[in-house]
């Protein structure tokens, strides 16, 4: 009885959600439910109105201990097997005893005796039994009763579990989120064996009533952040949620930032990680890409991988990639300012070197700078949106054979080649963080093409500060760099011995100058 409390409860809840969006549609104000009718006749009328012109509609007169009823279901959403060895078989062999002889007995001896399924329940509501069949239940009503019996009997079509190929690990887990919210939340569960491991169910879109699950550890997430999340969730109006990108900008403080303030997985010890440290999650159905909230800067720079191996090697790779990132955005500016504005500050013979190789094309550096830029940004464009056979092929057609042109004609100079192809192979170490980095990048080649140094500067103190002043549920996006906390050092730029970061790990509420403190537990 337990395990069956718990699965009326999460329908119930899931129903409550969808109530409440109708509620949204109507102004906010009550909406209308109709009740089952006693009539099969009018029942079987309002699903054919319902779910007329739906092909995948199936539905089926059987009689059942001498009366009347009717199976309605979706073709492809219910496990068929499992529909006519545990619904459909017992329901059309059921023979009610002697005595029984009223419609009420006889149903109650059809729900109590011959039905047994784990994930059964009655429905009283015609809009909850439409909205279940479209989740893949399968429906039974009967002559003469105004309430129905559903069966959750979902069988959906699903891509298997797969590394994902964004976040490839050399150690650790090869198991990647698919699209199904239930199966996310189970590889989380099987993580994470805690019944303070919570997760609760909201439904988002007024076409779609697509389901998504907030994931937290209820003795460790922060109270102030999970007010925040659910009560955005609460508040979001739209029409459909295929993905979790279309949500993700509603929980963003500062959307208008190019820094991301929330951060995107699609592994689940990724996940499991961030919850143990305070972190709220996201799990869209329909998606593999889950949301965490609050996400700070230094996490572009570490991966599932700083954990498995040495920690001399995690730290070094970690300084590493700030260095990488660092040379993604800055040094086409710098090539630019240097090379237009301040030749003195290169040495006499790399000096007359990079004079050769600009002196017969026809562009100035800051001109060539943005050409090659652009043709790189096209060229990774085209290799994600073509084909995985000639996807590959393309980048390196583009790579080669248009660069080693374009130098031989004499248009671009070759260190500007050079230049970009640097810029590009680092712009990879941290991939969180390609698409703040070309804007960057942009901004800080035009600010060198028009004010040298002077400008390279301005354009650097800018997005330092825009990250600095930067507040994500309340804590700071910088910290625990700005403002420093020393404790916390041993997991942003260094990576400490687990000797040392199994002891009072750190919460993000608890980052210096947070004001998300507190637990919900």
């Amino acid at each position: 009885m337990g395990a069956e409390a718990r699965v009326l409860k999460y329908l119930r809840a899931k129903f409550e959600a969808m109530k409440a969006i109708k509620q949204t549609e109507n102004g906010g104000g009550p909406q209308k439910y109709t009740k089952v009718f006693s009539s099969l006749a009018e029942n079987a009328s309002y699903m054919a109105a319902e779910f007329d012109g739906c092909a995948d509609f199936v539905h089926r007169e059987v009689t059942v201990c001498g009366e009347k009823a009717e199976f309605f279901m979706m073709d492809n959403l219910c496990d068929k097997l499992a529909f006519t060895e545990g619904v459909l078989k017992p329901v059309l062999e059921a023979r009610a005893p002697l005595g029984t002889d009223s419609i009420e007995e006889k149903y109650i001896f059809l729900r109590d005796k011959v039905l047994s399924y784990i994930d059964q329940r009655e429905v009283f509501d015609l809009e909850e039994c439409s909205w279940l069949i479209m989740t893949g239940f399968a429906c039974l009503m009967t002559e003469g009763m105004d309430r129905a019996i559903v069966f959750g009997l979902q069988s959906y079509k699903s891509r298997s579990i797969t590394e994902p190929t964004g976040e490839t690990v050399m150690r650790g887990s090869r198991e990647g989120f698919v699209e199904q919210s239930r199966i996310n939340v189970s590889m989380l569960r099987r993580r994470i064996k805690n019944t303070n491991f919570k997760v609760e169910t909201f439904m988002l879109g007024t076409n779609s009533h697509t389901e998504v699950c907030l994931a937290y550890m209820k003795n460790i997430a922060s109270v102030t952040v999970l007010d925040s999340v659910r009560t955005r969730l609460r508040s979001i109006d739209i029409d459909s949620v295929m993905a979790s990108g279309y949500i993700q900008a509603y929980f963003e403080d500062s959307p208008s930032s190019i820094f991301p303030t929330v951060g995107v997985t699609e592994r689940p010890d990724t996940v499991c990680g961030k919850l143990m440290e305070g972190r709220v999650a996201l799990i869209v159905d329909g998606t593999p890409a889950v949301l965490l909230m609050p996400y700070l800067f230094n996490e572009n720079f570490q991966n599932m991988d700083d954990y498995s191996v040495s920690h001399y090697y995690a730290t070094f790779t970690r300084i590493l990639k700030g260095i990488s990132f660092v040379i993604s955005v800055l040094l086409p500016g710098l090539y630019v300012a240097i090379g237009t504005f301040h030749q003195s500050l290169m040495p006499s013979q790399l000096l007359y070197t990079l004079s050769q190789a600009e002196e017969g094309t026809p562009f100035p550096i800051f001109v060539e700078a943005l050409m090659m830029q652009i043709i790189y940004e096209i060229l990774r464009e085209a290799g994600l949106r073509a084909p995985k056979q000639i996807g590959s092929s393309l980048n390196i057609v583009g790579a080669f054979l248009i660069g080693q042109a374009a130098v031989t004609a004499g248009i671009i100079g070759a260190p500007m080649v050079i230049i970009v192809a640097l810029t590009a192979t680092t712009s990879l170490v941290a991939p969180t963080l390609y698409e703040p980095g070309v804007i960057m990048r942009f901004a800080f080649i035009f600010a060198a093409g028009f004010s040298g140094m002077y400008g390279l500067t301005l354009a650097a103190a800018f997005f330092v500060i825009l990250a600095v002043s930067l507040s994500i549920y309340g804590v700071p996006y910088t910290s625990p760099i700005f403002p420093f906390s020393l404790q916390a050092q041993r997991d942003v730029i260094i990576r400490a011995p687990w000797s040392v970061l199994t002891r009072n790990r750190s919460k993000v509420q608890d980052m210096p100058g947070s004001g998300a403190s507190g637990i919900t537990g």
